[in-house]
């Protein structure tokens, strides 16, 4: 019998990063950083008076064998 692990999968880029309007639904897109997102959510607001966010962080795992 084998016993598997889940681990975090370091093989990628790491955390992906996205922002959305809790208002209308859009979105920054994803980045690699947190800086894209932040930077995008300030300038929606400047540009919609929309103040609410939602983060979204994504990370990987991969299962393996041991």
């Amino acid at each position: 019998m084998r016993l598997w692990a889940l681990r975090p999968d370091r093989s990628g880029s790491g955390t992906i990063t996205e922002a959305e309007c809790t208002t209308c639904l859009e979105g920054s897109g994803a980045a690699d950083d947190g800086r894209g997102p932040a930077l995008w959510c300030l300038a929606h607001t400047q540009a919609t008076g929309h103040t609410g966010f939602r983060r979204v962080r994504t990370d990987f795992f991969r299962v393996t064998a041991f």
